[in-house]
């Protein structure tokens, strides 16, 4: 009955499937002989049946749906589709109409287009359609609705006769083989559900209740249910998706309560669980091999070893450039004396010198990247840098000229940038002796004393994990505004805007206004504490903390997946139980293993892995709702529907017709709830408790609730000529007596005639 197996998940197609073309028939005329085969019509809000009263099942099943649209690539004109097949562009989507309300014929037009799609595919090629049609209505259809039908009827198509039928007393008579039998019917529909007495040898329709739940109820409830468990689902879950969950995977409970106990439990859970897949993206997958991945990587570092030769190449010639630089200056130096003064200063322009001093800055530069290429080469570590000397510091400015004075400035300013670059050295240099040090006491405390190193460590690790928690608390409470933290950042900003009395002229509060810029009183900032008012009432979120703090967790993580492996395992263990013991969690993701955003022993999935995960996010848990969603035909009160139950309305009708009998015969049939699995068993067992102890009980449901109605209906034409005779109403019924007019039968409604009085203004 649970229809699930341990482990596996259900995939559900984005919509239905192309429907396959239909084929007309051409036997129309053959079965017009002989005062004509009956045409049967079943006539629902969802699915509309049609055939010959003398077959076993009818030709044509099909959505009752019409689309008028229109398709400027495939014709100027209006298209107009029937059926299933207006599924198939989408451009007709939007214009899909269906001509009923709730399952009351509404729209004429659209039902005109239905019947002409039937007889047209029926086979009927004539202006008027010479069989006598028997087709199905709800119970107590307004006469408005019958009255527009049998003009269409009558009118449109010229039918010789109509006969009208209760579809549930057809799908009665098609289980029964009469009416003779008393019984009580449960016809649920799409919109509506039924409860009607049969006895006399007919449906007494003036004593039958209904229930404003159908299939399309439980289909609205589920796509309910599922937008509140999954409020941010990646694809939008139809109504056709919704009706195929309904259909699928739900089940009656026989004990609501005790049913919905057993899936608190995990056992109880994962027997009851159902995993519907929705259709994903696939996501990005490295398939290489590791043979193909080997192969890159060595292509890789080939590469990489070609670059580094490369860019040492560059060097080299870039160091031979200088050195031949080097070798061209040094040779203009030395010619200074070999030629005459004006030819050496043209020397110097020509290579782009200003004077001797510059000329030397060059060499000295292409000698250190030439001395520095060849100890790289050589193997010889860099000689230290001599320490600047600064001599103008200390002198005093009487004693030096102008020239010297801005020179000192120019000392004073690198000398300072020098010292402080020395105070950071140091400083480094400190820490960094310091860090040596408390990791040398940290390793050797490790290895002389692991179990007190490991507490330490896993204590600090909490300690920062705690502080991280305690500040995301923070700012939960700070988003509601009736919490301490919050009014306590209302108070302080409270405070910082109020205004204070200002001292008069006779030492008495003047006034208050609020302090100015420049004010003498407005003391606020010479105390660092003053400060820290911005931190309280700062709203945004501690990010440099949070980051600083994730990379500490970081580095301990680091050192105990070195040292303590088991222990991060163990808190990813705790941290995924700690998940799923949540009911929410159980519910939702069923009895699937958590999936943690930042464990602490990190690896990398494989391609497997990565598409179950990228498939979890486009599943639905199916559990509780697949008994909470049948469950309403006996609790309306679960959707807000102030109604009585299934079973009130039973016990409501016993009484009323004072037949307690009926019960031994308990008939379900129709679209809705009668397809649901277990809701024979359960009508069953709570209706023993309504009726008197020894009281015969049988409920039973019809073999097939969706076509039974039409097999009743063309069995009932074919075996009962003499009531289907009487039950005809003619054209000239319809002249003479109104479209509403119809003649009673055993699955008929009732009829009652209304005479028209004269108004108190006339007489």
């Amino acid at each position: 009955m649970l229809g699930a197996d341990n482990g596996m998940v259900y995939e559900i197609p984005d919509g239905p499937a192309d429907p396959e073309a239909a084929i007309p028939s051409f036997d129309f005329a053959t079965m017009g002989q002989n005062g004509g085969v009956p045409l049967v019509i079943d006539n629902g809000p969802r699915t509309c049946r049609a055939g010959w009263a003398s077959e076993k099942d009818p030709r044509l099943e099909f959505s009752n749906l019409v689309s008028r649209y229109r398709n400027r690539k495939l014709s100027a004109n209006m298209m107009l589709l029937v059926g299933d097949s207006v599924y198939t562009d989408p451009l007709a989507k939007p214009s899909i109409r269906s001509g009923f309300d709730n399952d009351v014929v509404t729209n004429f037009d659209v039902m005109e287009s239905v019947l002409d799609y039937v007889f047209t595919m029926l086979g009927c090629v004539e202006e008027q359609v010479n069989q006598p049609i028997v087709m199905t209505e709800a119970v107590c259809t307004p006469y408005a609705s019958r009255k527009h039908m049998s003009e269409l009827m009558f009118e449109c198509y010229n039918v010789p006769s109509v006969t009208y039928g209760i579809d549930s007393a057809w799908s009665y008579y098609k289980n029964t083989g009469s009416f003779s039998t008393d019984g009580l019917v449960v016809g649920s529909g799409n919109s509506t559900s039924h409860i009607m007495p049969i006895y006399d040898a007919r449906m007494h329709t003036e004593q039958c209740r209904r229930i404003n739940l159908g299939s399309d109820s439980m289909d609205d409830y589920m796509l309910k249910l599922l937008q509140l468990k999954y409020p941010s689902f990646p694809m939008k879950i139809t109504d056709w998706q919704a009706r195929q969950l309904v259909d699928k995977y739900t089940y009656c409970a026989q004990d609501f309560e005790e049913e919905l106990a057993g899936y608190l439990d995990m056992d109880g859970l994962r027997e009851r669980d159902v995993a519907v897949q929705f259709p994903f993206p696939m996501p990005s997958l490295d398939e290489r091999t590791e043979e193909e991945i080997q192969r890159a990587t060595e292509r890789r570092r080939e590469q990489a070893k070609k670059m580094q030769e490369m860019a040492a190449k560059k060097r080299q010639e870039k160091v031979d450039m200088r050195a031949r630089e080097l070798e061209e200056l040094t040779s203009l130096r030395d010619s200074k004396g070999e030629v005459s003064e004006t030819e050496y200063a043209q020397r110097l322009q020509d290579a782009n010198m200003s004077d001797e001093q510059e000329l030397a800055e060059a060499i000295a530069s292409a000698q250190q990247v030439v001395n520095r290429a060849m100890n790289k080469e050589l193997g010889i570590e860099p000689e230290e840098k001599e320490a600047p000397s600064f001599p103008l510091v200390d002198v005093p400015d009487d004693e030096l000229t102008e020239e010297q004075k801005a020179e000192k400035r120019k000392q004073v300013f690198l000398k300072g940038s020098h010292d402080a670059r020395e105070r950071a050295r140091v400083e480094k240099e400190k820490e960094r002796a310091r860090q040596a040090e408390a990791a040398r006491a940290d390793e050797e405390r490790r290895r002389d004393h692991f179990d007190e190193w490991l507490a330490d460590i896993q204590a600090k690790r909490n300690e920062v994990i705690t502080r991280m928690e305690d500040r995301k608390a923070r700012r939960r409470e700070l988003n509601d505004r009736r919490s301490h933290a919050s009014q306590m950042r209302m108070r302080n900003i409270a405070d910082l805007a109020a205004t204070e009395p200002l001292a008069g002229p006779n030492g008495g509060g003047a006034g208050s206004k609020r302090r100015r810029r420049g004010d003498p009183d407005d003391d606020f900032g010479a105390e660092d504490d003053d400060w820290n008012v911005y931190r309280d009432i700062s709203k945004e979120e501690e990010a440099e903390e949070d980051e600083e703090d994730e990379a500490e967790i970081e580095r301990y993580n680091k050192i105990l997946e070195q040292h303590a492996p088991d222990f991060l395992e163990s808190l990813d263990r705790e941290a995924r139980a700690k998940i799923e013991r949540t009911t929410m969690y159980r519910f939702s993701e069923g009895c699937q293993p958590a999936i943690l955003d930042k464990p602490a022993v990190q690896y990398k999935p494989d391609n497997a892995t990565i598409v179950a995960r990228a498939a979890r996010e486009y599943q639905l848990h199916l559990n509780v709702e697949r008994i909470r969603v049948p469950e309403i035909i006996f609790r309306p009160s679960l959707v807000g529907l102030d109604q009585a139950g299934l079973l009130e309305t039973i016990d409501n009708v016993i009484k009323h017709t004072g037949r307690t009998s009926l019960v031994s015969n308990v008939f379900v049939t129709g679209p809705g709830f009668a397809q649901v699995s277990g809701i024979v068993e359960r009508l069953q067992r709570d209706i023993r408790s309504i009726v008197p102890v020894g009281t015969p009980v049988n409920v039973r449901r019809a073999e097939d609730p969706l076509r039974d109605a039409w097999r009743g209906a063309a069995l009932w034409s074919v075996n009962e000529p003499d009531a289907f005779k009487a039950s005809r109403v003619t054209r000239q019924d319809y002249l003479e007596l109104g479209g509403e007019y119809i003649r009673e039968h055993g699955a008929s409604n009732r009829y009652y005639a209304f005479t028209a009085t004269n108004s108190p203004a006339s007489t």
